[in-house]
């Protein structure tokens, strides 16, 4: 999975290279389950499940990802 232009291969590339539309778009297109499947993030795949498809969708991720969700993109990035 590609985000901000990089390979992801582990959460940390993930946070590291955050971007909440990117990640909203493969919430839906199901690359983020595959993903989360590949780097052995079995748990977290399945959760994905249980996230509304609604007004809770980046609450949910957020939850997921563990990240504050007063966190921007960048902070987020930072951080990590």
């Amino acid at each position: 999975m590609k985000m901000l232009g990089n390979e992801l291969h582990s959460m940390q590339d993930l946070k590291h290279n955050f971007s909440i539309d990117e990640l909203i778009y493969s919430y839906y297109s199901g690359e983020l389950a595959i993903f989360l499947n590949s780097i052995a993030e079995y748990e977290k795949a399945e959760k994905l499940d249980d996230i509304p498809h609604n007004g809770y969708l980046l609450t949910g991720l957020y939850e997921l990802f563990e990240l504050n969700p007063e966190d921007s993109d960048e902070d987020i990035r930072n951080i990590y």
